[in-house]
């Protein structure tokens, strides 16, 4: 277990005790011994804490982050995931979303919980003035940069660019209702935010030499979604185009680091344990731990497994949400991938607590409806295990996102005749993702196929001249193998539905099959939260509102 999950545990459970505390009244409005924001910031430790609310809010002490809510709200708006009928409510068809919808309320309470966090941060370790490395004092300012823009990044990606704009912390009760954000306002401060993080974090073997900082961001963290922010401008400054040359740089500099490499195992990037969690392929991970239960409920573990993994009838699971078929049928033939990916015909086995061991075939005949469904294994263990939640820590970026990331850029650059060989072209990285593909997995279950043989999809230019057509896609272009390969690659990571929007909003064919669900330009966004529009009188609500 990495020590920032035993930090995050250690919180937490104070914060549990400052809860139970907070029960006995105490008259006295002017306790010399309590903790306050302006008593509490002194000694070097007290500001390293500062750093773990933030962390902590991306799982979601109010259930809105990674732990529970964040899935459904980034899954359900795609083309690869459906609600099954367990949750007959969750994201209507009609991308009409109702503005009451709890996940909603509860993942804007927990980033913005970030948001501010971040700034307390932001603010005491900058005018602290005690004694402390300056190294140590840079690494946790740009931790707690780093942690803002991703926060705002997620609620600008949910919401909009409207959403509330906070850079410093809350002085006074006027500050706690703005209004909305000018137009280019956040986005301006994710891109300043993340080149701050840059400058200021150590390279990943520096920080993680010491393991007590394992799971921090580092310098490849925050290039990489700074990289990653600049494709994503057409979604978090509405009518501006994604910067792909300044992506470009950044995520060269991540790559000519040496830092990272694609590890062998593809399976490993969604195992449990220390031997699989924060490896040499991971840029960024939520670190997931089992929290207290003496107090009601687990608050800091991931629940992903039981509500969307295994699908409905075998093992207990709540199955609210599952890959379709165009997920299915988006994978090649030969492509291993598919079977370390999801709960399908022909693919891995799962135990019960019983004893039972649940094929398929098993599967589907347990299955009450939505037939035309399958199941999520990534992140979900082989076996049932008596807890509804475990430790599995949810993979945010890994390094083949930015290998994928960078061709499209050379892509863009109008480079894509290079040869496969050529570093300088979008085909040599795209080729490294689908050469790691085919290698065989020797600690898979032993049925199946490429525990002892390896995948055989075609590279990148047999690809391109197979007259081959996924989904109605032909491969014939690189951009089109780069759209294929990060719905593959990256499938159930969260990042489908915003790579169809901001390709879409520079050539409309990529959202053809949203619009076929009932999506609309209008609902590229959530409503705000209702409570929060009750609440506040000087913020209005977006289209959806």
């Amino acid at each position: 277990m990495t020590s920032l999950k035993n930090t995050l545990r250690t919180c937490v459970a104070l914060s549990a005790v400052s809860i139970v505390s907070s029960c006995v009244p105490n008259m006295d409005l002017n306790n010399p011994e309590q903790l306050s924001v302006d008593t509490y910031y002194t000694t070097e430790a007290q500001l390293e804490a500062s750093i773990i609310p933030a962390y902590e809010a991306l799982i979601g002490q109010n259930q809105g982050g990674y732990a529970r809510a964040l899935y459904y709200n980034l899954l359900a708006p795609g083309d690869d995931f459906d609600k099954t009928f367990k949750w007959p409510n969750l994201y209507q068809d009609t991308y009409s979303t109702p503005a009451n919808e709890g996940l909603l309320k509860s993942s804007w309470q927990d980033l913005f919980n970030g948001v501010f966090a971040s700034n307390i941060a932001i603010e005491k370790i900058t005018h602290f003035e005690g004694t402390m490395d300056e190294a140590k004092k840079d690494r946790l300012l740009g931790e707690a940069y780093f942690l803002r823009a991703l926060h705002y990044m997620h609620l600008v990606q949910l919401f909009g660019e409207t959403v509330p704009y906070w850079d410093h912390p809350v002085s006074d009760a006027s500050e706690y209702y703005p209004g909305n954000a000018e137009k280019g306002q956040i986005y301006a401060l994710i891109i300043a935010d993340f080149a701050k993080a840059a400058e200021l974090l150590p390279l990943r073997s520096t920080l993680y030499a010491d393991a007590a900082n394992k799971g921090r961001a580092t310098k490849g963290t925050a290039q990489a979604y700074l990289a990653k922010a600049y494709l994503y401008r057409p979604i978090l400054e509405r009518g501006q185009a994604a910067e792909f040359g300044k992506a470009e740089a950044e995520l060269k500099k991540v790559i000519d680091s040496g830092e990272y490499k694609l590890v062998d195992n593809y399976r490993e990037n969604s195992m449990w344990g220390t031997d699989y969690e924060n490896n040499i392929e991971s840029v960024f991970e939520i670190q997931m731990f089992n929290g207290p239960d003496w107090l009601g409920g687990d608050k800091s573990d991931s629940w992903r497994w039981q509500e969307i993994g295994v699908p409905d009838g075998t093992g207990g699971s709540w199955w609210n949400l599952a890959p379709n078929q165009r997920t299915y049928d988006e994978f090649e033939e030969g492509d291993p991938r598919k079977f370390m990916t999801m709960w399908c015909p022909g693919g891995a086995y799962y135990t019960q607590l019983d004893g039972t061991v649940a094929d398929w075939d098993y599967m589907y005949a347990h299955l009450s409806s939505d037939k035309h469904l399958y199941g999520t294994r990534k992140e979900c263990p082989d076996y049932q295990i008596a807890d509804a939640d475990n430790e599995i820590n949810t993979r945010l970026m890994r390094y083949s996102d930015v290998l994928l990331m960078y061709a499209e850029c050379l892509s863009e650059a109008g480079n894509d005749n290079k040869s496969i060989t050529d570093p300088t072209g979008p085909k040599y990285y795209i080729q490294q993702v689908r050469d790691r593909a085919n290698k065989i997995v020797p600690s898979e279950q032993p049925h199946l196929w490429y525990q002892h043989e390896p995948g055989y999809i075609p590279n990148v230019d047999e690809l391109l001249a197979s007259d081959k057509v996924i989904n109605g896609v032909p491969m014939n272009t690189i951009k089109n193998i780069i759209v294929h390969e990060r719905f593959v690659e990256l499938c159930g990571e969260y990042l489908r539905y915003f790579d169809l929007l901001r390709w879409g909003l520079a050539d409309s064919k990529w959202l053809d099959s949203l619009k076929a669900l009932g999506w609309s330009e209008k609902a590229m966004y959530y409503p705000f939260p209702e409570e929060e529009l009750s609440n506040n009188s000087n913020l209005k609500g977006n289209d959806m509102n």
